[in-house]
């Protein structure tokens, strides 16, 4: 065995361990031409994966067009249908390895023919040939490899020699054996991605004033982590997300907000203190009130007839009394309708509230009832927002959901973070977020875009069920004041909206 050829065999050792290691297609499939280019000397080189009955044209290289034009527009994959007359077609149905000495001198008589269209457009010289089909485990064809210009010392075309043939035909197994794998894995991962979108998708669908909101704040995640890795001076000049974190934090955001499932419909679209039907049941309760008191006057009326003590001034005096109160109880019912919606409920709102509270009215039963339950006072009651302390506590558990849910999926190492991530969203930096408090470098970067964006999408949103969208500038504008209070990272904030992240998302 020659010294050249043991050199072969531990390059293709090695090359296998490469291979092996390799899981991203893409990369794997350039790699596979690269490394085998590289031992067999070939100026160029193709690859096409068999696709029922066509062969994707995958990876293109020429070290000579390269050189010539270093600034050609890149490679485009396309498809060409399998048929035995085209080179690579012929060893994809036939399974045969092809050395071909110079695809110029091909007898008439072969089945198969080159097609000099890229030579002549490109004014390049394919010469010698080495066209080797991709076998799997299972000797199933999926692809073929395809060597062009074997060069030798002086860097001229030769043949290829007859021992690369064996050679790369165990590379080409090698590769073909990568490519399953690496596609089993891709089409694990488009599962698993397809699984998560749909999940946070159904559960943003529960209410139409959310849906969208996970996947736009993916989509501002991952806007905002490509542009830290952009960054070469500041903060974030050393801070680099591989791919693999990147995908990580892309599935924090869509899973950030899937524990809603465990808050109840109503406490999600909540949208004034109270619902529709209690105000209707409250306007219902005042116009009774309004009919008592008419028939209290007209009763008081009749017993003065009926004991002949009518006098004018008596019965002015009654109605105008009833007015009085009858405007009172549509004033009172108007106030109760304009803290109904949410906002801020000053002293003297609430007071007044507390007031009509405690008044009382006799029911059709005979028993004396408050003008506002208990219930109802709760809620009208709410100084900022529209939801009670425990129904925030609610809403706020969806954090806790999330963890719950996302903590028991079972992520493989470079996805470990999810969890985390998305459990810590409503952090704050000032310690003053939840569930956990946490202050400072305690949030991992991640979870401090992840708080930026999902405050900017629920401000921008529109129609959510308690606010009009917001206006992107004073939206931005609140991000800042967010900044100030030390609740959001300067820089993210600061990144996000010099470099207009936010715009163009829908």
């Amino acid at each position: 065995m020659s010294n050249d050829f043991k050199k072969h065999l531990e390059d293709l050792n090695k090359i296998g361990i490469a291979l092996s290691a390799e899981h991203n297609l893409d990369r794997l499939l350039e790699m596979i031409v690269r490394k085998v280019r590289h031992f067999t000397r070939a100026d160029a080189g193709s690859l096409y994966i068999k696709e029922e009955d066509s062969l994707n044209f995958v990876v293109a290289q020429n070290d000579t067009l390269d050189r010539k034009d270093p600034g050609r527009a890149p490679f485009k994959s396309f498809k060409l249908e399998i048929s035995k007359k085209s080179i690579a077609g012929y060893v994809a149905i036939t399974g045969e390895l092809l050395n071909i000495r110079d695809v110029y001198s091909l007898s008439k008589t072969t089945p198969y023919q080159f097609d000099s269209s890229f030579d002549r457009n490109m004014n390049y010289r394919t010469g010698s040939m080495l066209v080797v089909p991709m076998k799997d485990h299972q000797d199933e064809i999926i692809g073929v490899l395809q060597l062009i210009n074997s060069l030798n010392e002086e860097e001229n075309p030769v043949p290829f020699e007859k021992e690369y043939e064996g050679l790369v035909s165990s590379l080409a197994s090698q590769a073909a054996v990568a490519i399953r794998n690496a596609k089993l894995i891709e089409e694990i991962k488009n599962l698993f991605k397809r699984l998560v979108e749909y999940s946070a998708s159904a559960i943003d669908a529960r209410s139409p004033h959310t849906a969208g909101h996970s996947r736009r704040v993916a989509t501002y995640a991952m806007r905002i982590a490509k542009a830290i890795n952009e960054e070469k001076e500041g903060h974030f000049a050393k801070i680099n997300f591989s791919d693999e974190e990147l995908e990580e934090l892309n599935y924090a955001a869509w899973l950030h907000d899937i524990g809603k499932i465990g808050v109840r419909e109503h406490v999600l679209e909540k949208s004034d203190k109270l619902s529709l039907g209690r105000m209707e049941a409250i306007d219902n309760r005042f116009s009774y009130i309004k009919k008592s008191l008419e028939n209290e006057v007209l009763t008081k009326k009749n017993k003065l007839y009926e004991e002949s003590r009518y006098h004018p001034e008596i019965f002015e005096e009654l109605d105008q009394a009833l007015s009085s109160n009858l405007r009172m109880l549509e004033e009172e019912l108007s106030f109760i309708s304009k803290v109904n919606k949410p906002g801020f409920l000053p002293d003297d709102d609430l007071e007044r509230l507390r007031q009509i509270k405690n008044k009382s009215y006799t029911d059709i039963d005979g028993r004396e009832r408050p003008y506002l339950t208990d219930f109802e006072f709760e809620n009208l009651s709410v100084r900022k927002g529209n939801l009670t302390v425990k129904e925030r506590e609610e809403i706020q558990s969806h954090v806790q959901h999330t963890l719950n849910i996302v903590g028991k999926i079972p992520f493989p190492k470079n996805l470990m973070h999810i969890p985390e991530y998305a459990g810590c969203h409503h952090e704050m930096l000032n310690g003053d977020g939840y569930p956990n408090k946490l202050k400072g470098e305690e949030i991992p970067l991640q979870a401090k875009i992840l708080s930026a964006i999902d405050i900017y999408d629920a401000l921008t949103a529109a129609d959510r069920p308690y606010k009009k969208a917001i206006p992107t500038e004073k939206a931005l504008d609140i991000l800042r004041f967010e900044v100030k209070d030390n609740h959001l990272d300067k820089d993210i904030v600061e990144l996000f909206i010099n470099k207009k992240l936010y715009e163009g998302v829908v």
